[in-house]
């Protein structure tokens, strides 16, 4: 079993391994760790998010570093394949943690092999797993460290509410592939509200691509129903899809709500086309997964009985000025904490009250207003 003390013991021969893999494979090491001598004590991979940074990655860094390791980045295809592509080549450049984004439950299998067999520690991030049989296997073995999720049916089921208070009878949804879990999972939460509200879905078109099919869907959508007074994207934003119900003159009719943010919606949230938007949650669920991953590579799982799960419940935004308030205060290059806050909240060895119960509750915590508190805190610090 590899772990962080056995990886401090090689650590000449590991860290000359790890800086040829780099050369091979076109790995991104970013900057050196704030550990002690200069000397990261393990490495973390990830895939993707690296250029530019982005808040994910700058969270997962700072916590990572904090922790006494490194954090290396590898380029993939957003695919199930290219995921687990990616995975192989973290591993292969000696990654003793991996902060994995699955895109299909399909994938979680192949990780989970290959995983065991190479002794690194793995969290999920971002994503849940769907199929009972795949859980039950990536639940058994013992380098799955954990998982943090957002409620994505929760999601679903809230913002399809909005348009429903808002008077919504008709409604047409923009979604992606049906074997997507994120997916998935707001559109049964879009179902519950659906069925609640009585709203009818007068349709559900998937898997467009690039800004002429979008605007060609809602033009079609508006032509086929001219009572439809709602559109529900579940995943993007589709700024193009509010400008064309904006350029048909629409806009007083037609409700959008949508599961992702921009800072580009302001405009339509002041202008009355947007009713509400979810989103905000990458920062937090970036640095919890980071948060269970360090602690077991430092010998302090939180899950001492097995994985733990988290669950993010995302921010929603009801106005321009809510959303741009967001903007302002995290998407501007500051980590959610500061690196001591990080360790004496959320770094077990250093404070054993850390605990699953404790990490939730800052999930539970997390707010605008808090992520207000929080960068007030860093800047004075």
């Amino acid at each position: 079993m590899r772990t962080a003390y056995r990886f401090v013991a090689v650590l000449a021969a590991v860290m000359a391994v790890f800086l040829s893999s780099c050369a091979d494979t076109g790995l991104t090491e970013r900057e050196s760790p704030a550990s002690a001598g200069g000397q990261a004590l393990f490495t973390v991979g990830i895939l993707g998010q690296a250029s530019p940074p982005r808040s994910s990655y700058i969270n997962i860094k700072l916590v990572v570093e904090a922790a006494g390791g490194r954090l290396i980045t590898e380029d993939f295809d957003p695919t199930p394949d290219g995921s687990i592509k990616g995975v192989e080549k973290l591993i292969a450049a000696g990654c003793d943690g991996i902060i994995f984004i699955p895109q299909a439950d399909s994938s979680l299998s192949f990780v989970t092999g290959m995983c065991e067999d190479a002794g690194v520690y793995w969290v999920i991030s971002m994503r849940t797993i769907h199929d009972a049989r795949i859980r039950q296997q990536v639940e058994a073995s013992p380098y799955y460290v954990g998982m943090v999720m957002e409620d994505d049916e929760s999601v679903g089921y809230n913002l399809v509410s909005v348009l429903a208070e808002q008077g919504a009878q008709k409604l047409a949804v923009l979604s992606i592939q049906a074997d997507n879990t994120t997916g998935a999972a707001r559109e049964r939460g879009m179902s519950r509200a659906v069925a609640e509200y009585g709203i009818d879905v007068v349709s559900v078109i998937r898997n467009l691509q690039g800004s002429d099919d979008i605007a060609a869907a809602v033009e079609s959508l508006m032509k086929a129903h001219p009572d439809l007074d709602a559109i529900y994207s579940v995943s993007g934003a589709s700024v193009i899809a509010m400008e064309t119900i904006m350029d048909a003159g629409r806009s007083g009719q037609i409700r959008y709500a949508t599961s992702d943010l921009g800072q580009s919606l302001g405009d339509f949230f002041d202008q009355g086309m947007l009713s509400a938007a979810t989103g905000g949650h990458i920062p937090i669920d970036s640095c919890m997964a980071a948060v269970l991953l360090v602690n077991t590579l430092r010998g302090t799982p939180i899950g001492m009985d097995g994985p733990v799960t988290l669950v993010i419940n995302p921010l929603m935004i009801r106005t321009g000025d809510e959303l741009r308030e967001y903007y302002s205060t995290l998407e501007d290059g500051l980590a959610l904490f500061s690196a001591e806050a990080a360790k004496q909240k959320m770094m077990k060895w250093i404070n054993p009250g850390v605990s699953a119960e404790s990490l939730q509750g800052i999930i539970d915590s997390y707010s605008i207003e808090s992520i207000l508190e929080w960068k007030a805190d860093q800047v004075s610090g």
